[in-house]
């Protein structure tokens, strides 16, 4: 039988190891795939395979977010815990952050982390310190766990400090994924929003959900080339946002002064209205606060 494998395999143009690989790996395979473990194996075992494109593949196929959420939805207590506490190793952190007060785990693990965000961070916390019972709001929440330099995993931060000072945070993204990078990385305190934000920030003013303590914009990906539209969406979501102001609210926007841009950025349109205005500003550099007074 092993022979009139090795000629079938010959002839199809099948490695012959495909048709003898034990069956609980090919069935462990056919999870993965919908059934087709043994094209994968063919696939994988040609001398061309590009693994890369085939994994990519694989991790965004139906089966793989079929059983990614038959795992995630599940109501046994490991589920329980997923919705209901931080992940610090999603985020990489080490474990002993999670025994620390925000204010010593940012000093001690998250300061080195954010680079050019570091400074922003401290003063946006630090202006947070006046507001009791902290209600946070963001737009464009944190997309890649780990990816502290590239996007300041600002959700994580604001879940951790509101949860210590008995806080609530809402996030509001478009991006299905971002939104699940969010969940899973955050406490109950945090919730998701999947939506437009500028609509959604006119629904919760709407609804009488503010004043906020603070204001995180950072929904629409600056482009170096045409910044024009970012800083046209943020003034937008300013405009929404009108019934979440108080006395009091701090508002930050992201990605404010980008080499080569210059000052401005996703924050140009906000900035001269608050320079109108005579908002205090709290810090300018890679993001830019202000402190609202009306």
């Amino acid at each position: 039988m092993a022979e009139i494998r090795k000629s079938t395999a010959k002839k199809t143009g099948r490695s012959a190891a495909t048709d003898t690989f034990p069956a609980h790996v090919l069935a462990f395979l056919d999870r993965l795939t919908d059934g087709a473990g043994k094209a994968l194996l063919a696939r994988i075992n040609s001398q061309n395979a590009d693994i890369e494109a085939i994994v990519r593949e694989i991790a965004s196929g139906a089966a793989v977010e079929e059983l990614a959420k038959l795992a995630r939805t599940g109501t046994d207590a490991d589920g329980i815990a997923w919705v209901t506490q931080a992940d610090y190793d999603y985020v990489g952190l080490p474990s002993e952050a999670a025994d620390c007060d925000f204010r010593s785990g940012f000093d001690i693990y998250l300061r080195e982390r954010l680079g050019k965000r570091a400074d922003g961070f401290a003063t946006i916390f630090e202006a947070l310190d006046q507001h009791e019972a902290p209600f946070i709001i963001e737009t464009g929440c944190l997309r890649v766990p780990r990816n502290w330099d590239g996007d300041g995993q600002s959700t994580f931060q604001f879940d951790w400090y509101a949860r210590e000072r008995r806080g609530r945070v809402i996030t509001i993204d478009v991006n299905p994924q971002s939104i699940d990078s969010a969940r899973r990385a955050c406490s109950s305190v945090t919730s998701t929003i999947l939506n437009d934000s500028v609509a959604t920030l006119d629904a919760l003013g709407a609804a009488g959900m503010g004043p906020a303590a603070l204001i995180y914009l950072d929904s629409f990906d600056l482009d170096l080339d045409n910044p024009m539209p970012s800083a046209i969406h943020h003034s937008m979501e300013l405009m929404a946002a009108r019934r979440l102001l108080g006395p009091g609210t701090i508002l930050c926007i992201d990605d404010f002064d980008v080499a080569p841009l210059g000052p401005g950025g996703k924050g140009l349109i906000v900035d001269r209205f608050f320079d109108t205005i005579r908002a205090e500003v709290l810090y300018s550099g890679y993001q830019k606060v202000w402190r609202i007074s009306v």
